[in-house]
């Protein structure tokens, strides 16, 4: 009987495999033929699933996203305010990014090439703009049950979280970062709670939050 090939599943290891070449080649010098080397595969077989680099690269590049987007989700529905949501969207931000770390490192080196050597094949604005959109519904909820300051500006208090994202992301890409992603959580919560939040009580959820991260990592 032939083996049936689940061909979701090779995509992915190519994929994963690619990104690891990318990280080390850096993606405009990586070849067709190193990542099928990499991936373990013929590199006629490479091209039935992918035509070139961008779209092994999109295809990555949507995974990572679809991970980000559920993993969200997830985590804001196991909340049970506004505050706790935003403050468990912090907490798994900087775990995605920490399992993502390699994917965070490509396309800060893809994005980076493509603003001096012409455009990207895709673009982050409508992913960065979706994100931006969930924290701002839920900096309207707290605003509305009094948990955060009301003089904040939803869409600019939103928008400044997902850069702080993307400025841990870059520092630890350019600066190699000597702490561990997920060391920096529990001063991410504290800054948080004391620049949003109306009640010092909510501290609480922040030290909360600390006292899980730490149990975590032991």
């Amino acid at each position: 009987m032939p083996r049936i090939v689940d061909k979701k599943e090779k995509a992915v290891r190519i994929g994963s495999a690619a990104i690891t070449v990318f990280r080390r080649l850096g993606y405009h010098r990586t070849r067709m033929v190193d990542i099928a080397e990499a991936a373990g595969i013929g590199k006629g077989t490479l091209y039935e699933y992918f035509r070139n680099k961008d779209e092994i690269l999109r295809f990555e590049f949507e995974r990572y996203f679809a991970a980000f987007q559920s993993g969200a989700a997830a985590a804001g529905a196991e909340a049970d305010s506004p505050g706790n949501r935003l403050l468990s969207l912090v907490h798994f931000a900087v775990e995605h990014v920490t399992e993502w770390e390699d994917h965070c490192a490509v396309y800060v080196d893809y994005f980076g090439s493509a603003r001096s050597d012409g455009e990207a094949a895709f673009s982050l604005s409508n992913i960065y703009a979706q994100i931006e959109d969930v924290i701002r519904l839920v900096i309207d909820e707290g605003q509305a049950s009094g948990e955060i300051d009301g003089a904040l500006d939803p869409g600019a208090t939103a928008e400044l979280l997902v850069s702080d994202f993307e400025g841990v992301v870059l520092h630890g890409v350019f600066a190699k970062r000597r702490r561990k992603a997920e060391s920096l959580r529990p001063t991410a919560l504290r800054l948080i709670t004391n620049g949003i939040f109306v009640d010092p009580l909510l501290d609480g959820l922040a030290a909360k939050s600390e006292d899980e991260s730490v149990k975590g990592t032991r």
